[in-house]
């Protein structure tokens, strides 16, 4: 089982408009609202692929209520820690001939919003699940949170984090599973510019020094590379397509990555179906369907190469 928790959810509204013009009247259509966050687009992705899943995380108000309603609709199981102040924010993201981004702040945490989450984690997970913990720390929390809560999910839970800078520093004490920075972000961590797959390999090999078990860098135009457990390093190259939207791109690749894991425990295979994901929501509107993923894989791994969704053993 996968739980994912996101701190600093959101509830997306997605506008299509022909032209974006700033400072001027913009017409849109029917407005689209899907529930919104690093972890919960994971468990969108893995209960399309019908692997179980469970979105935890803190909400609040009615647009908390809108997201957790949201969420429930796409059949998948949400567990949130309601706030009795604040408002879950509303991202709005604008597809025009650009992509336009507006990313609310979000409520502050009370620590007792977090004891009570922690409560649950430990109540919730047995040794050999997963925990996903992922985004950007929430403003007036520790960077230690995710340590905190890593720790709080009990012994052998396996940790994935996909978070940037000492937040994602504090976590490697917890020896995650798997860590995903990109270019941009793992550069960050050690004050450089890396613009090459050696240098990347370099510095994810620091990493997993620090702690991390796989170390997942996605490189753009680069496609992405991991370094294994095992010492194994794989790269693999960006999948054609039309980019219609990068939003959950990289949730999808996290999704894919435990998917193809919990299925094979192979490091090529769960890379093939992280690859598969990524692209599978880069070439739709919003995060991609099981089907959708799946399609990916077969046409750029094989005509021949198994189904291993959970439904099809």
């Amino acid at each position: 089982m996968v739980c994912t928790v996101t701190l600093n959810p959101a509830l997306d509204c997605f506008l299509a408009v022909e032209k974006f013009r700033t400072g001027e009247i913009n017409r849109y259509g029917e407005p689209s609202f899907f529930p919104g966050g690093k972890g919960i687009n994971v468990s969108l992705l893995l209960n399309s692929l019908n692997m179980e899943s469970v979105a935890m995380g803190i909400t609040g108000g009615f647009t908390g209520k809108a997201l957790a309603a949201a969420l429930k609709r796409a059949g998948c199981l949400g567990e949130f820690i309601e706030l009795e102040q604040g408002l879950t924010r509303v991202n709005v993201k604008i597809l025009a001939e650009q992509e336009t981004a507006f990313n609310g702040a979000g409520p502050q945490i009370p620590m007792e919003a977090i004891d009570r989450l922690e409560q649950r984690l430990a109540a919730t997970l047995r040794p050999g699940d997963f925990l996903v913990l992922a985004g950007s720390v929430p403003a007036g929390l520790d960077q230690e949170i995710y340590l905190r809560l890593a720790r709080a999910a009990g012994r052998g839970v396996n940790i994935v984090i996909d978070t940037v800078g000492d937040a994602l520093l504090a976590g490697l004490k917890a020896k995650p599973f798997l860590i995903k920075p990109n270019l941009e972000e793992l550069g960050a961590l050690f004050g450089v510019t890396i613009a090459q797959k050696d240098e990347a390999k370099t510095y994810a090999r620091k990493l997993q020094k620090k702690g991390a078990r796989n170390v997942a860098v996605s490189m753009g135009s680069q496609g992405a590379m991991l370094l294994a457990e095992d010492g194994q390093v794989l790269v693999r190259a960006p999948l054609p397509g039309e980019e219609r939207s990068s939003v959950g791109a990289g949730d999808s690749f996290v999704a894919g990555f435990l998917y193809g894991w919990q299925k094979t425990k192979s490091a090529a295979e769960a890379m093939n179906w992280a690859v598969s994901a990524g692209a599978a929501t880069a070439f739709s509107p919003k995060i991609a369907t099981g089907e959708e993923v799946v399609e990916i894989y077969h046409r750029f791994f094989g005509e021949n190469a198994v189904d291993t969704r959970a439904d099809n053993p």
